[in-house]
C-alpha cells in the first residue's frame, strides 16, 4: 500500500478547519506546488494525485476565508492543535533508518505517557514517514492581529519547555522536536507517502500512518497552560 486513504480522511477531520485547508507538495529539486480545498473530497483528491511524486503537507492551523495563495503569518485566525514533532537527528534530506525511527517511536512513546499521567488529554501519535508527530487537540482560540505576536511566543515557548523537559531521552536516542510552532506551519498529511531523499533499502521511503486512533477530543487545561506559559 501506497495511499491510506482512511488516514487521510481521518487527518482531514483531526485538523477540524472552518474556512479551507491548504496544501503544498513539495520536493527537493521541484519547484513547489500547492493547492486550497474547501472539502473533504478535493482533499483527498489532491492527495491522492501528487502522493509519491511529492511530500503531501496540509497546513495545521485554520487560515482565514477566501485564502488564494500559501498563508503567511497574518492569514491565520485560530489555533486548534498543537503538535510535537520528533525526528531522528540525521542528514537533512534523509531517510531514517529503521533502528532510528524506533528511537524516535520511543522517545514519542514516552512525551505522550508524561502529558497522560499529567493527566491531560494523551496527544495522538503518527508515523509521518521518518520520525513521530504528537497532536494535541485544543478548543478552537480565535487568532487576530491584537493576540498574534503573543500567541506565537506561548507556542514557542511550549516547545522550548518541552526540548528542556525531555532532554535527556532525546539526547540517549539521538532525537530533537523540531521547530513547528510558527502559526502557518505546515506538517505531513497522514496515509501518503514520505519521500524524501534517495530510496534505499537501508533508508527508505515509507508510508505515513496513524499510531493512535485520530479522534479529536480537546484538551482545554492544555490550551490555558500554554497560553500561560505554565507548559
Amino acid at each position: 500500500m501506497n495511499f491510506n486513504e482512511k488516514d487521510v480522511r481521518a487527518f482531514y477531520y483531526l485538523l477540524n478547519h472552518k474556512f479551507l485547508t491548504e496544501l503544498r507538495f513539495l520536493k527537493r529539486g521541484y519547484f513547489p506546488a500547492f493547492s486550497i480545498v474547501k472539502s473533504e473530497e478535493d482533499f483527498v483528491k489532491a492527495c491522492k494525485i501528487w502522493n509519491g511524486k511529492r511530500n503531501v503537507y496540509a497546513g495545521l492551523r485554520d487560515r482565514r476565508e477566501g485564502i488564494k495563495r500559501c498563508a503567511n503569518f497574518g492569514d491565520i485566525i485560530g489555533v486548534q492543535i498543537v503538535t510535537l514533532d520528533i525526528d531522528p537527528i540525521r542528514p537533512a534530506e534523509t531517510p531514517s533508518t529503521n533502528e532510528e525511527l524506533k528511537n524516535a517511536m520511543e522517545v514519542a512513546g514516552y512525551i505522550r505517557n508524561w502529558f497522560k499521567n499529567q493527566n491531560y488529554v494523551p496527544p495522538i501519535r503518527a508515523m509521518t514517514g521518518n520520525g513521530v508527530c504528537l497532536y494535541f487537540c485544543t478548543p478552537f482560540y480565535e487568532v487576530n492581529d491584537e493576540n498574534r505576536d503573543k500567541i506565537t511566543r506561548a507556542l514557542e515557548k511550549f516547545e522550548q519547555n518541552c526540548r528542556k523537559k525531555f532532554k535527556e531521552i532525546l539526547k540517549e536516542k539521538n532525537c530533537q522536536i523540531d521547530r513547528m510552532f510558527d502559526l502557518p506551519r505546515i506538517g505531513k498529511v497522514i496515509g501518503t507517502m514520505s519521500v524524501k531523499g534517495e530510496n534505499t533499502k537501508e533508508r527508505p521511503w515509507r508510508l505515513s500512518y496513524f499510531i493512535d486512533e485520530p479522534k479529536r477530543k480537546n484538551d482545554e487545561k492544555l490550551l490555558k497552560n500554554i497560553l500561560k506559559g505554565k507548559l
